[in-house]
């Protein structure tokens, strides 16, 4: 199943994947909606709950290297949106799989670079 996190319109990408209001699951031609309940969850929390979701893919338009390699570690693939606001409009030949090889330079949020910086 293929998650992507949208927000509370329900067909908006979200600039973010943990603390996004909702999520559209798709899955065979069927989207499902339904609300974030672990959006202000610490880290653990939040994995423990995404765990249960039997997700094998994720669309995000953003994301930081440190959630890559959970997600990674839980053995999802996950790919970056590259121009769609919307997820009906997201083409799938126009999506980045980020792999060990890409994700650094690609995951721009949170703090895995932050030593490097000071």
């Amino acid at each position: 199943m293929t998650l992507i996190p949208v927000e509370a319109d329900r067909k908006t990408i979200a600039e973010r994947f943990r603390k996004a209001h909702s999520f559209a699951f798709l899955d065979e031609g069927q989207i499902i909606v339904q609300e974030n309940p672990h959006k202000t969850s610490k880290s653990p929390v939040f994995f423990e709950y995404f765990n249960t979701l039997g997700i094998d893919t994720l669309y995000v338009k953003d994301l930081g290297y440190n959630t890559f390699l959970k997600l990674q570690e839980l053995g999802v693939d996950v790919y970056l949106i590259q121009s769609a606001a919307t997820y009906n409009r997201i083409k799938p030949n126009e999506l980045l799989l980020l792999d060990a090889n890409n994700a650094k330079e690609h995951c721009s949020l949170g703090h895995h670079d932050k030593e490097a910086k000071e």
